[in-house]
């Protein structure tokens, strides 16, 4: 069986309301829908959705799509396994040599380091993939993420079982379901409460509260100590700043938090601050966790060598693929740190994708960030993914074990040529 075309197309998906945090307002999500198709008629599909404040991690839909005519030239004709070997090798031919890790993309000028942000190179990629400038050796976290997903599931529909079964080699196999988290991002704190209510009521034994909106940390500490009050002392509460605050700022706001029983902080200080997140670490008895510090394999292993958080937040879409979040988790658990799978606020295919991942690990014992599809206008699949009390159940079918809603795809197209 081998692969014979490689098509994609794009879409523009409205938020239901405005999801708002420390980095912005987000009003709609933009992605692409991957297809790989074999000779023998089987065919596997997977979701390219960056987050433009990831740049470096393919960030840009644009950047992330101008790469794959090269990529998937070089997928037709092969194996789906021997496409997946290519896609780990991270050796193209013709391309670069990028020594088994994606590489950076763009350089750090000092402005853009203070912000936690790369800068991206004006060159025209598709005029210089062939060179060894380093536009050439750019391989987007996102699209290899959905080339990736639509090669395993593509390869779970041939060999009869799920992708989750496929990445995972303990026994008794992968779970059958996910615990995950609601996320409170209203700003107002009775809103918030409200919010947090809502979500125990729905099952939910886990809240993830937006914070960093605060010019006061008291007023930031008053609306933790609501929320907390108004879901119970059984919950978990975790807090996700979005590296709105300074250390200061943390070390103040964090020890004050720490009576509310907080299971932990994700990306309390800026990203690129990995001294910073370990002397905050030191500081406060509330667990940090890495999100936007982790991108990439590298960038991971970076965060856990400067033994800079408790726990990492792995998003497939940055890491670049299942296999990569997957080879993430268990680096970070050789370490003693645990680790959670979240989404990019992305369609049903890449969120289903990293619920495989989720099962299929585990090290995976903390609520999962998946709970997002609700916050879209549509998921594009043909049925719904319900929450059960807080779980989501990993499809049954062969591959991911979805299918695509053909369409809402075409309803929610982007009409703009890549």
């Amino acid at each position: 069986m081998v692969i014979i075309d490689v098509q994609w197309r794009t879409y523009r998906l409205p938020l239901r309301s405005v999801f708002t945090t420390a980095h912005g307002a987000i009003t709609a999500r933009e992605g692409a829908i991957v297809e790989i198709i074999t000779d023998q008629g089987i065919s596997g599909i997977g979701e390219i959705a960056p987050l433009p404040e990831f740049a470096v991690a393919g960030g840009i839909l644009h950047e992330a799509l101008t790469l794959l005519p090269v990529l998937t030239a070089h997928l037709r004709g092969k194996t789906l396994r021997e496409a997946l070997d290519l896609l780990r090798s991270n050796v193209w031919p013709g391309l670069k040599d990028t020594a088994g890790e994606w590489p950076t993309y763009g350089e750090r000028d000092d402005a853009a380091s203070r912000r936690g942000r790369f800068t991206v190179p004006t060159a025209d990629l598709s005029a210089s993939v062939f060179t060894n400038s380093p536009a050439a050796s750019f391989k987007p976290g996102p699209a290899t993420c959905g080339l990736e997903t639509a090669l395993l599931d593509a390869l779970g529909k041939a060999e009869g079982c799920g992708i989750s079964t496929l990445l995972c080699a303990t026994h008794p196999g992968p779970r059958q379901r996910v615990q995950v988290n609601a996320t409170v991002g209203a700003r107002a704190t009775e809103a918030a409460v409200t919010c947090a209510q809502e979500a125990i009521a729905a099952g939910f034994a886990c809240v993830k509260l937006k914070v960093g909106w605060e010019h006061e940390s008291q007023a930031e500490i008053e609306r933790v100590a609501a929320v907390r009050e108004a879901i119970g002392p059984n919950a978990h509460l975790r807090l996700d700043a979005n590296e709105a605050w300074n250390l200061e700022q943390a070390i103040a706001i964090l020890s004050n938090c720490a009576q509310f029983d907080i299971q932990y902080v994700e990306q309390p200080i800026k990203a690129c601050d990995l001294v910073g997140m370990r002397t905050l670490r030191q500081a406060v008895p509330v667990p940090v966790a890495a999100d936007e510090a982790v991108y990439s394999l590298q960038s991971a292993r970076d965060v856990l060598d400067s033994e800079a958080a408790d726990i990492l937040v792995v998003k497939p879409q940055l890491a670049g693929g299942l296999r990569a979040g997957q080879q993430i988790i268990q680096e970070a658990a050789q370490r003693g740190v645990r680790c959670v799978v979240t989404s990019t606020i992305e369609a049903g295919i890449g969120l289903v994708a990293a619920l495989h991942l989720a099962a299929a690990s585990p090290a995976i014992t903390l609520e999962c960030g998946l709970a997002t599809l609700h916050l879209l206008v549509d998921d594009l699949l043909m049925e719904d993914l319900p929450i059960r009390n807080g779980y989501l159940t990993v499809p049954t079918g062969p591959g991911l074990g979805i299918l695509l809603d053909d369409e809402a795809l075409e309803r929610y197209g982007l009409r703009c040529p890549i």
